[in-house]
């Protein structure tokens, strides 16, 4: 199945879940925004949300520095 995944096409597995797409990228969840069609998923939410095919997905993820 297919999903957009920031802007871009990106072929998943059925039935990932976003904690497991986020780790499949090396992304830690805790440091990780997702707006998945125009909502914003908490991320005590990401284990229970399941991807679907067509899905638009956006990921921000937050690093430290100076």
């Amino acid at each position: 199945m297919h999903i957009t995944l920031n802007g871009e096409s990106r072929h998943i597995a059925p039935g990932q879940t976003l904690r497991d797409l986020v780790l499949s990228m090396n992304l830690d969840p805790a440091v990780v925004v997702a707006e998945l069609n125009s909502d914003i998923v908490p991320g005590t939410q990401f284990v229970a949300t399941v991807l679907r095919d067509g899905d638009r997905l956006e990921l921000l993820s937050f690093v430290g520095g100076g």
